[in-house]
């Protein structure tokens, strides 16, 4: 029975019809890429609603390996959701999928997400199995009979022994070292990331996060500058010089430094680990760098 049908009253229901009606078949992927070679692309299709309302999917920061995926309306209401678990149980190159309900963890990251309702959620724990690079894994989320709507989740994984990525957003990060006060805070890192933003952790200093232009509703400062393969920026009376193996913006050689900062920011799991490296995952974790189409994936 279609798990949609056996959380909500009708009245609700009928409400949910116009909602999703005018999204697109297949929307703006979900992306994310990390310097050690994991990239991961997560797309949703709705079939072939009726109406003309607008809906969204987004990511939310859950724990250190799983995400919220929230399903919001035209309003901005989430109107269903669920938590995506994925397990690197060996440090390979594979993925162990799990869906599962949300719970008090969702209430308190988004503790009005359906003005004050409970969201609507997959009705229990369901394995979606092992997820290979270059096999996506369809997980039908639901579907309500009669309005067109079917609401399908694609999630796909590549990897890259040496974590090089395609151009996919304004900013990459290739081979990324940071030097603070002239000092050096980081080393060189493996890879190349490249999305609509980036960002990058320094163990006990927290995660820094860029934006090639303001960045409305986040604390985002214009805080410095591109300029080809090198990036300076200034947080915390603290300044930052950043040094690529090729330019820090795809499309165009110089420009400013949105920056936020925030010094607590601490990864969880075992995603930024080295591929074939987790013989140790009570290692403390190291530098890394990652970038994406949504700041969701770091900021909720």
């Amino acid at each position: 029975m279609n798990p949609l049908l056996n959380l909500l009253p009708i009245k609700r229901l009928a409400l949910l019809v116009p909602a999703f009606a005018f999204l697109a078949q297949a929307q703006e992927a979900s992306t994310i890429a990390l310097n050690n070679g994991v990239h991961l692309r997560i797309e949703t299709s709705l079939g072939q609603p009726n109406g003309t309302a607008t809906a969204t999917a987004s990511m939310v920061p859950a724990s250190g390996d799983s995400f919220f995926r929230v399903f919001r309306d035209q309003n901005n209401l989430a109107v269903y959701a669920y938590e995506l678990v994925l397990d690197r149980p060996d440090g390979g190159d594979e993925f162990h999928l799990m869906v599962r309900p949300v719970a008090h963890r969702f209430s308190l990251a988004e503790p009005n997400a359906d003005g004050g309702k409970p969201v609507p959620t997959v009705p229990d724990t369901r394995e979606l199995g092992v997820l290979h690079p270059g096999q996506p894994i369809t997980f039908p989320v639901y579907h309500i009979p009669g309005a067109g709507i079917d609401v399908v989740d694609t999630i796909e994984l590549t990897l890259s022994d040496q974590g090089s990525a395609p151009s996919t957003g304004a900013l990459r990060f290739d081979g990324l070292k940071v030097y603070a006060n002239r000092t050096l805070a980081a080393p060189a890192a493996v890879g190349s990331v490249s999305g609509r933003y980036a960002m990058f952790y320094i163990p006990g200093q927290g995660g820094y996060f860029f934006s090639s232009e303001p960045v409305p509703g986040k604390q985002f400062v214009e805080a410095g500058w591109f300029d080809h393969a090198r990036m300076q920026f200034t947080v915390d009376n603290v300044t930052y010089d950043c040094v690529g193996r090729s330019a820090f913006l795809t499309q165009n050689d110089r420009g400013e430094a949105w920056v936020y900062h925030d010094p607590s920011y601490k990864p969880e799991g075992n995603w930024t680990k080295p591929l074939n490296d987790l013989s140790d995952l009570t290692r403390p974790p190291q530098f890394f760098t990652s970038a994406s189409n949504t700041l969701a994936f770091w900021i909720p």
